[in-house]
């Protein structure tokens, strides 16, 4: 199994240099073709409603040509991180809805990669949750501060037994493959330790059959939420990925994460492969 397509969100500004060059990284080491996208977005006009329409015109127009520089500033930035970088790859920019756009686009990738915290979402930037739940593939999640790299370094499966999770790993087995080591991450009372035993011993063989060699760990369930024991545990290792499901549910016409999900993304300076 292998990557064969990439799509990595470009914003225009430093802040997305880091998550482009990581983007080359693995563009190189799955000789993987990598699809650059920005989608500038209008920003609701603000006027007053008095004003006659001839000013709404103008300002619409106005910030639309914001966008589209903001789009062809982020297409120099891209063309520039990868020119010396050896990587086979195209570039996808225009102006709508980040979100939406990203969603679009992931029919044609593997793997798509997002920056976490990122203080530009929804409305200048893809958000992640927006993503995550339409596009239909897995999702790597870059923190603005990333300790390691999740290509060699060791990998954390953050393991509960539903569809997200084995999605997840599932669409990870390429980063698995190439990981330092694995270790399977299950959180559970100690009534269900040996149901729990029985699922990591088929998830051990299943990544056997893949290659992958993988210590299975089940853990109490401690003081401090789920996510951030899966934090500790994964610095602990001192992991460069975690893999997990990504939990949620429409709201309101918005996407909401579960809290594990959640403080997965908010806390961890560890990239984080999420699939839904």
């Amino acid at each position: 199994m292998t990557y064969a397509s990439l799509l990595v969100a470009v914003d225009d500004g430093p802040e997305s240099d880091s998550r482009l060059e990581l983007a080359c990284d693995l563009a190189n080491a799955f000789n993987a073709h990598l699809t650059g996208l920005c989608v500038g977005s209008i920003a609701p006009p603000l006027y007053d409603p008095l004003a006659g329409g001839a000013m709404a015109g103008e300002l619409f127009t106005l910030y639309r040509d914001m966008a589209e520089a903001e789009v062809e500033s982020a297409r120099t930035r891209f063309f520039q991180i990868i020119r010396d970088r050896d990587v086979e790859a195209d570039w996808r920019g225009k102006v709508g809805f980040p979100g939406e756009a990203c969603t679009r686009a992931a029919r044609a990738a593997d793997l798509v990669i997002l920056g976490g915290r990122n203080t530009r979402a929804p409305y200048h930037a893809p958000d992640v949750a927006d993503v995550l739940m339409g596009c239909g593939r897995p999702v790597l999640v870059s923190p603005p501060t990333r300790l390691r790299n999740p290509v060699g370094e060791h990998a954390l499966v953050a393991w509960k037994d539903c569809r997200e999770a084995r999605l997840a790993l599932a669409a990870a087995i390429p980063l698995l493959q190439r990981a330092k080591g694995v270790t399977l991450y299950a959180i559970r009372p100690g009534d269900e330790h040996e149901v729990a035993d029985a699922e990591l011993a088929d998830v051990v063989r299943y990544l056997t059959r893949h290659g992958i060699a993988a210590e299975p760990v089940v853990a109490h369930p401690g003081d401090t939420a789920a996510g951030r024991q899966i934090l500790d545990e994964a610095l602990a290792r001192s992991a460069g990925l975690i893999v997990a499901g990504g939990y949620g549910h429409a709201r309101m016409r918005e996407w909401a994460l579960g809290g594990v999900t959640r403080d997965l993304l908010d806390d961890s300076t560890i990239c984080v492969c999420l699939a839904h």
